[in-house]
């Protein structure tokens, strides 16, 4: 085999690869947005029959055989990294069978189907029996991997290559002596701000047309991108021309699709601006998740959360409510929608208080891994970390344990990625602040200024380089959390006049 043979097996066979997963994730956005639930477990048993297909293509003896050729020669800086994932990715599958393979992804749908009833019904009991079941196979599936290592340190790396529990529990350490002091003395003027006008009587039919406008507002082009309805929003990057974002409407929590809308599209915004000379390559648009949620967490927070973001948008809304927005300000607005609080609901929560969510789950997935927690008390468990730490009682299950869709999906490693990538888009925002002038862009409703910022300097090397190196390249300095934790100080600070 010479280079040029193994890079023409290589081609074919990604491309027969691509085609497989493009199968199984539109199959996958159909199951959690349009899919009749009853048809579930054909569905279900249909993918695991694809992914074993998927199996065969990924182990075939000539595509490893190019991978392993390949990864011994030069080839350049984009394919040996697109080698040097490629080969980390075939010796996982090489670990398990066929039958395994099937069989995980089977348990894993239909622990999704069983998530989803039993948020519906708020009953925990009908999901805890798949969730444990899961848990356990995601546990022997990690000592088939790396027997030698820390579990949970195997399903960080997932996540975000090179992170560890030694990495976070620093991260979150920080978060937890600098963070909660502050929230406690927020706390103690909760009644300062006056939010209570998000919550009256808001049809989703006016407030899918207002979604429309914040699209519109953030270009968000109906020629690549698509918005539909879940229970759980998320996005799906089918290719970098067809992305979709999906929303759900509360009719009495104006602000939750509205910064849901918003969230997705930064997701969105990342799978359509990696450079187009990647569409040929698999492993390298396989960004880090980190700074995927950066720049999600970029778009709600940074940017909407800007009473400039919402100068011209802000006429638009109290037109489609006038009865409940009528009398209600811009600055009013404003201040509602960065109030602090703390809450049950994730998704839901201000910036000051939304690590403190992710921290728990990072505990709670610490403990799970270490085998320092009886499973048959996640559910209380759950409930005492958010007594502890927020102060609050949970008061259902839906509004607990049930309320993320991830355990579901064995995405454990994946929550403490949205505080790393909260913290990411702290040091970005900075630096952008520097170079160009954000408020004013915004006012003037010019967001394309900002994609393109940060299409150039974050979006178009997809997984071509780890999140640090990107962020380097970005701000020119390595990542530093500080400048998080001074954000939402200062932010914070000022908002309740504290001393």
């Amino acid at each position: 085999m010479n280079t040029k043979q193994a890079l023409k097996i290589y081609k074919d066979y990604i491309e027969k690869i691509k085609a497989f997963i493009l199968v199984m994730e539109t199959t996958s956005f159909d199951k959690m947005t349009i899919a009749p639930e009853k048809g579930s477990d054909y569905r279900n048993k249909m993918l695991s029959i694809i992914n074993g297909e998927l199996y065969e293509l990924e182990t075939a003896k000539e595509y490893v055989d190019a991978i392993l050729y390949l990864s011994s020669q030069d080839l350049g800086e984009v394919m040996n990294r697109e080698m040097t994932l490629a080969k980390k990715s075939l010796e996982e599958q090489l670990k398990f069978s066929k039958e395994e393979i099937m069989e995980y992804s089977f348990v894993q749908m239909d622990c999704m189907d069983k998530w989803q009833k039993a948020k519906l019904a708020n009953d925990y009991s009908l999901f805890e029996k798949p969730l444990l079941n899961l848990i356990d196979l995601t546990k022997k599936r990690i000592n088939k991997r790396n027997p030698k290592a820390k579990p949970y340190d195997v399903l960080l790396d997932d996540f975000e290559e090179g992170m560890d529990q030694k990495k976070y529990d620093e991260f979150f350490k920080l978060i937890k002596t600098e963070l909660l002091p502050l929230i406690k003395k927020v706390n103690k003027k909760k009644d300062y701000i006056d939010d209570s006008f998000l919550y009256k009587y808001y049809p989703a039919d006016k407030q899918a047309e207002f979604s429309k406008k914040v699209m519109e507002f953030i270009n968000f082009d109906p020629s690549w991108g698509y918005l539909g309805l879940t229970e759980h929003p998320f996005t799906s990057g089918f290719s970098r021309n067809d992305v979709r974002v999906t929303t759900h409407y509360y009719e009495h929590n104006l602000a939750a699709a509205i910064f849901s809308v918003i969230h997705e599209c930064g997701h969105a915004y990342y799978e359509h601006q990696i450079d187009p000379k990647f569409d040929k390559n698999l492993y390298i648009k396989r960004m880090s998740s980190g700074m995927h949620e950066s720049q999600s967490r970029f778009f709600e927070n940074y940017l909407a959360r800007n009473e400039d973001f919402f100068t011209l948008l802000y006429p638009e809304l109290q037109k489609l409510f006038p009865e409940n927005l009528k009398d209600i300000s811009l600055e009013q607005f404003i201040r509602a929608i960065n109030k602090a609080e703390c809450s049950l609901i994730r998704t839901e929560a201000d910036e000051l208080t939304y690590p403190i969510h992710i921290m728990i789950r990072y505990e709670l997935e610490k403990d799970i891994f270490a085998g320092k927690i009886d499973l048959k008390d996640l559910d209380k468990e759950w409930n005492k970390k958010y007594k502890k730490y927020l102060g609050i009682d949970v008061p259902s299950d839906k509004e607990g344990i049930l309320q993320d869709i991830h355990w579901s999906q064995a995405y454990f490693g994946y929550f403490p990625t949205y505080a790393l990538g909260s913290a990411i888009g702290a040091q970005i925002y900075r630096q952008m602040r520097k170079d160009l002038n954000v408020d004013e862009h915004l006012r003037k409703g010019k967001f394309k200024v900002i994609t393109d910022y940060l299409k150039k300097n974050i979006q178009r090397y997809a997984a071509l380089y780890n999140f640090e190196q990107i962020l380097n390249k970005a701000t020119g300095e390595p990542f530093n959390p500080k400048y998080y934790i001074d954000y939402l100080k200062d932010k914070y600070t000022k908002l309740y006049d504290l001393k």
